[in-house]
């Protein structure tokens, strides 16, 4: 029960901790305190990775672990493959769509090459002066806090799953034998094939 309200617990937090990371993505926030979240969020993910691990152990029987470990392993690969190409499209989508309201109703269309070449290249908004600088800068900041939520909503999602798996391991194997029953067999030698 431990390794599951654990499990669900770093879920959470690691939503909850995402979700108060887009509120502070403002061009004007603390970034003292946006980097003391990330370092938490990053202390979460490694603990949610590991709990999560060590419940799918839990909840698998022992001759199949060889098999869940590499399964796990390979979904996380594929998480950071498919979450990368995702969320860099979540981001270039809404930073585009930002930049181009915040020229448009500062009076500034028609800057199509420079929105081109802000997706390409964020330290372009340094060199930008006045109201371009200002557009740019919210537009990150909005493309960001964007991405925080949607990884938010993820976040609570998977949490839904994980606690849907449930805490209880594997008790029947075969017909009528527990898993206490088969260890107590093996250790006297009953129905081990003699």
């Amino acid at each position: 029960m431990c390794i599951y309200s654990s499990c669900v617990a770093t879920f959470l937090l690691f939503a909850g901790i995402l979700f108060l990371q887009s509120l502070l993505t403002t061009p004007t926030s603390s970034l003292p305190l946006f980097f003391i979240l990330t370092f938490l969020n990053g202390i979460v993910v490694g603990a949610s990775l590991n709990y999560t691990l060590v419940h799918v152990l839990h909840l698998t029987p022992p001759a199949t672990h060889p098999i869940t470990t590499s399964l796990v392993a390979m979904f996380r690969g594929f998480a950071g493959s498919f979450g990368s190409a995702i969320g860099g499209g979540i981001f270039a989508r809404v930073l585009r769509a930002r930049l181009l309201e915040g020229f448009a109703r500062e009076g500034l269309a028609g800057r199509g090459e420079l929105v081109a070449r802000l997706l390409g290249s964020p330290r372009l908004v340094k060199e930008l002066s006045g109201v371009e600088q200002v557009v740019a800068r919210q537009g990150y900041a909005d493309a960001v806090a964007t991405l925080f939520v949607a990884g938010s909503g993820l976040a609570l999602a998977a949490t839904l799953l994980q606690a849907a798996t449930g805490w209880s391991a594997p008790r029947e194997i075969g017909v009528g034998k527990d898993v206490e029953d088969l260890e107590g067999e093996e250790g006297r030698g009953v129905g081990g094939g003699d």
